[in-house]
């Protein structure tokens, strides 16, 4: 009798025996931070402008130390006057500028929600979203499969490379690591870092 009252407890608390041989996760809303295919890292987009971000503070920093030491140009009595400066001149600036420039400008977070009800998982790689089914095979592998994406272009070209290899390899059979703010997915031939 006392076994019967504590299935029936275990059953109608929602434990199965199945949640209990398959895995579980300690969060259903994650970040992508970036993707690892072949061993070449793809930054998500929130992650690229984050290194734009420092990349541009680490450059404002250091003209701001230079700009003490230069602040008394050195006079040259054989330059040409009549010319323009350089600094006159039209100049195209770079082209990692220009990226950082659009870098800046992400307003684009790249998501993966696990809905543990229907084993779907959901989000948004770049510009696209994009969804799939899941089955735990045990508490530390699932298996990913039925993917699809929507198709718009994204800008920058950066965006569209990390949404490509990402559905391209996101399906199969995946190992879980996890902790309480991070986890990783590994399939063998891609990872993918949440946080």
């Amino acid at each position: 009798m006392k076994f019967f009252v504590l299935g029936l407890a275990l059953f109608l608390s929602g434990c199965s025996l199945w949640n209990m041989v398959g895995g579980n996760m300690l969060r259903t809303n994650w970040e992508i931070e970036k993707i690892v295919v072949d061993g070449k890292e793809y930054l998500s987009p929130q992650s690229l402008k984050a290194q734009a971000i420092s990349v541009l503070e680490a450059k404002e920093k250091n003209t701001q130390d230079n700009s003490f030491d230069n602040y008394l140009p050195e006079a040259n009595p054989q330059e040409n006057t009549a010319l323009p400066q350089s600094e006159d001149m039209p100049q195209n600036p770079n082209k990692e500028a220009i990226k950082e420039n659009e870098f800046l400008s992400i307003k684009e977070v790249a998501t993966m929600v696990f809905d543990q009800t229907q084993n779907r998982i959901y989000g948004t790689a770049a510009c696209n979203t994009y969804f799939a089914s899941y089955t735990w095979k045990d508490t530390k592998h699932l298996e990913v499969g039925n993917t699809g994406m929507t198709r718009k272009l994204c800008d920058p070209d950066e965006l569209m490379g990390f949404e490509f290899r990402f559905m391209r390899n996101f399906n199969g059979m995946f190992t879980v690591t996890q902790d309480k703010t991070s986890m990783i997915l590994d399939n063998g031939k891609m990872q993918i870092y949440l946080q």
